[in-house]
């Protein structure tokens, strides 16, 4: 709560304000009382001193002629006036002579005393104290304050030249006169306008108070309110919120700047709505055009790598024909011999050697075409992955043993059954474990393993050598058909291609990861139950449905 108070700007507006209002109310109390009390306390230090020095007139003529009676009576006639707490009189060796209370008279009081030493705080009595130090404050035993006025009695001619007790006209200072006025009323006075100022500061600060957070509300947090409204229905996507313009001060500038930016805005939103329908259409035709060109390119891809695929057929194959031609026409020539010696029976079993493995090679050629281009089909039934992996390691082991090649089986799979053609699947492996083999001519090491893939249903084949590897710029076209790295001779580059169409044909993948000189890692992910043609039939009407 305190901090949305803080936070809030015609919250500080009105704390500050309020803090400015009661300082400012509380200096002008303190100094208007702090005047008043000056005022009223040097108006009873005049009456104090109007008093003395009538009280002083008065008992003149009655001090000059010696008549004490008269003396003790106006001293005790004006000390029974309210407001006069005590009179004295003090002869210049500190005696009390007269006094408005009898037992005092007669006692000798100590210069250091609150009469006594204004003048007596040197080593030599003042034969002359100024007015404005002839009073004195203090508190009584009784609890309330009192001020007390010293007005010396100066030896003037007429005392000096009197026949009844004249004194030397050296004599400056006959006596003193100390009256002492009570402060009580003057006190409950000042405490009385100290609480008027007091309650007159907190209601004046108080209303000025109720005045400025009005004035705030309805000035500043209402309207700066609507602002923030206002900016807060833009924000939701409000474009048609407008705020009133109601005075021509900054906030109804900011108002008005606020409404043409909301239609500012409105427009640019009408403008890109616009703008994105005829994009959206422009996009559409643009996809359209643009999928028009992806099929043409598509259908000249395929027609180029038919031509290709057709091309690269034709010379396979022609060259062994050639070759099985050629060899025909020397069979022929030789057999037209009737008698054959050694030697030309020798040559004509070679010729006709030579055409069988020739004849061999394309029948391999097309065979390998046919498994290649060979989408479905396929011998599938339950096998052990395991013991097709151990088969199709013993075909190759005796090429491993002369290559100085050793096999580290991870064969993890508790479960290692899986639906496949064993036929398809054992010439994949072997395809992978020549190919491997070849690629450590110094020796080396084979490792397969098996383990659960990362999705459920599905076992995962590693096949990883230390062969010198295959190089990022080639990675890519290895799958190819015909594509191959051997030497002339060595093969026709159709076994990894083999290998990609049966993994493909068994629903599984295929991934290849190689260094040079580090060698290479092929992983094989396959599903324990491949789906039949006829699931994926029906999957593929499902999904036209949908």
């Amino acid at each position: 709560m305190f901090k949305k108070i803080t936070h809030s700007l015609s919250a500080r507006i009105f704390l500050w304000m309020m803090l400015l209002l009661t300082l400012g109310f509380s200096l002008y109390a303190y100094q208007t009382v702090r005047s008043h009390t000056h005022q009223l306390m040097e108006h009873v230090f005049l009456s104090a001193n109007r008093v003395s020095d009538v009280l002083k007139r008065s008992a003149r003529y009655g001090m000059l002629i010696n008549r004490k009676e008269d003396v003790h009576q106006i001293i005790n006639t004006v000390a029974n006036e309210p407001g006069v707490d005590g009179i004295r009189v003090y002869n210049k060796k500190g005696e009390i002579v007269f006094s408005s209370l009898t037992e005092e008279i007669g006692r000798v009081v100590d210069f250091q005393a609150e009469a006594c030493v204004i003048c007596h705080n040197s080593q030599q009595a003042l034969e002359a104290l100024p007015i404005k130090n002839r009073h004195r404050v203090y508190r009584t035993a009784a609890g309330h304050r009192t001020v007390g006025v010293i007005n010396p009695i100066e030896n003037e001619p007429d005392c000096y030249n009197a026949a009844c007790h004249a004194h030397h006209r050296d004599q400056k200072v006959l006596g003193v006169l100390d009256v002492r006025m009570s402060l009580r009323t003057v006190d409950e006075q000042l405490q009385h306008s100290r609480l008027e100022m007091i309650a007159f500061a907190f209601l004046t600060i108080l209303g000025s108070g109720l005045f400025a957070g009005g004035f705030i509300y309805y000035f500043v947090r209402r309207r700066v309110r609507t602002l923030i409204t206002g900016t807060e229905e833009i924000a939701a996507g409000n474009l048609d919120f407008r705020i009133p313009e109601m005075n021509h001060d900054e906030l109804g500038i900011l108002a008005h700047s606020f409404n043409k930016m909301g239609e500012d805005l409105q427009e640019a939103h009408q403008e890109i709505t616009k703008w994105s329908g005829s994009l959206e259409e422009k996009v559409r035709q643009k996809t359209q055009e643009l999928s028009d060109v992806q099929s043409n390119l598509m259908r000249m891809e395929r027609l180029a790598s038919l031509g290709k695929l057709s091309a690269t057929v034709a010379h396979e194959i022609n060259n062994p024909l050639a070759g099985v031609l050629n060899y025909a026409y020397l069979s022929l020539r030789l057999l037209r011999d009737e008698q054959l010696s050694a030697e030309r029976k020798k040559s004509l079993e070679e010729y006709l050697t030579f055409i069988k493995n020739e004849v061999a090679r394309s029948g391999d050629i097309v065979k390998n075409m046919l498994i290649f281009a060979k989408q479905t089909g396929g011998n599938f039934a339950p096998e052990r992955l395991h013991a097709l992996i151990d088969s199709s390691i013993m075909l190759v082991n005796h090429h491993m043993e002369l290559k100085e090649i050793r096999v580290i089986k991870n064969l993890t799979l508790a479960d290692d059954g899986v639906v496949c053609d064993a036929g398809q699947i054992r010439q994949a492996l072997l395809a992978l474990f020549v190919n491997a083999i070849e690629a450590m001519e110094n020796g080396g090491m084979l490792t397969v393993a098996t383990q659960h893939g990362e999705q459920a249903g599905k076992i995962k084949i590693t096949i990883s050598d230390s062969g010198a590897g295959i190089a990022d710029d080639i990675m890519p076209n290895i799958f190819d058909p015909f594509f191959s790295t051997k030497k002339e001779g060595k093969g026709v580059g159709l076994g990894l291609a083999v290998v990609f169409g049966i993994i493909q044909r068994h629903q599984g993948t295929i991934q290849v990861d190689s260094k040079l000189d580090q060698g290479t890692t092929f992983t094989i992910t396959l599903p324990r139950q491949p789906i039949s043609d006829s699931e994926v039939s029906i999957s593929k009407q499902v999904i036209s449905d949908i």
